[in-house]
């Protein structure tokens, strides 16, 4: 994986690839941003030309060239397929959150010179889902580095990450990704047709990852349960049953094993589909380009739907839903968030 293959963050790629050129890396970095723009992709794409044995210079129309691994020797091979020795990559895997273990076992081998390669890299996946104590396990290795060692902390809630952890490592804050260039990996690397893309693109608040989501099965689901709420509470039902209805939401996930963190993470897709369908209310009810619609194949249901949402109270939803959205990050009580978000819409 290369730098360049990346889409968007520019100024951050070609920001890491100077600081490799010359020398001037951190040895511990923290990656931020929302979910699915690509931290861990560059997180990882770093790793490669930290340990490329034939770096290329990369030359970008209308801007200056930067160095970039090559993609194609043994050791990117090796990266790329997650084989590298010295390329070791921490995530919560199963259990959702990451143990004292892991980290122990990357830090003791950080202590080591590489095997193969120029540079160790250790990159950690959901930082954020480091328990304490694998935190303070770390604390030592990033106030005093091995010196052929890199650490790559990725999360998008770095608020959950101790203050002393956050204090050692320089932050890259990363932003949404544009539509089009959204739309574009989808049709490149995903196989979409470009009239689904560019629906999903819109409706992804700048996350590749949401707008693959947008285009499964399982979001299809999602977002018929998210219509089916807007029906409800439409009529306006009292408190009491804005709340019943506040429980078909939060409702857990159908299958496999239920967790905390997963059901917190199942109300955040739905809440996401609910503001892509109150961003499209808004559309309507200012009778907006139909093209601007995220899900334009809802057509007749949006349309009865617009009936009862106005321009005022779709883009008061869909605030309300951000809102909630931005709790549920900050670890709220997911049943606190629903009860008030159901009394707003």
């Amino acid at each position: 994986m290369r730098l360049s293959d990346i889409k968007g963050h520019e100024l951050i790629r070609r920001l890491v690839a100077r600081a490799v050129a010359r020398d001037r890396l951190p040895p511990c970095l923290l990656l931020t941003g929302p979910d699915g723009v690509g931290k861990r992709r560059v997180a990882l794409a770093l790793a490669g030309l930290l340990n490329c044995e034939a770096v290329r210079v990369q030359e970008t129309a209308g801007a200056a060239a930067f160095p970039d691994a090559c993609g194609v020797c043994g050791p990117c091979q090796r990266i790329a397929r997650g084989v590298h020795t010295d390329v070791i990559l921490i995530d919560p895997g199963e259990t959702g959150s990451i143990k004292i273990g892991a980290v122990r076992t990357a830090v003791d081998q950080a202590a080591f010179r590489p095997f193969e390669g120029r540079r160790r890299v250790v990159v950690i996946d959901d930082a954020d889902r480091l328990v304490p104590a694998a935190q303070n396990a770390l604390l030592k290795t990033l106030e005093e580095p091995p010196p052929a060692s890199v650490f790559l902390l990725v999360t998008s809630r770095p608020h959950l990450l101790l203050a002393t952890v956050r204090s050692r490592c320089p932050v890259l804050r990363f932003g949404g990704l544009p539509t089009d260039a959204i739309a574009d990996i989808l049709v490149t690397q995903h196989g979409f047709d470009a009239t689904a893309a560019r629906a999903a693109a819109a409706s992804a608040d700048g996350s590749a990852a949401r707008a693959i989501e947008a285009g499964s099965g399982d979001y299809v689901q999602v977002r018929q349960s998210a219509a089916e709420v807007l029906r409800t509470l439409a009529a306006a039902p009292s408190p009491k049953g804005r709340l019943v209805v506040g429980k078909t939401l939060a409702g857990a996930r159908r299958g496999g094993r239920s967790s905390a963190a997963g059901d917190r993470e199942t109300l955040t897709r739905r809440l996401r589909a609910l503001a892509s369908l109150l961003r499209d209310l808004q559309v309507l009810s200012v009778r907006g380009d139909p093209d601007w619609l995220a899900n334009a194949d809802l057509g007749a249901e949006l349309a009865e739907l617009a009936r009862s949402y106005d321009a005022g109270r779709a883009g008061h939803g869909f605030a309300s839903v951000d809102r909630a959205v931005h709790a549920l990050s900050r670890n709220a009580s997911p049943k606190v968030v629903v009860d008030w978000l159901t009394l707003q819409l």
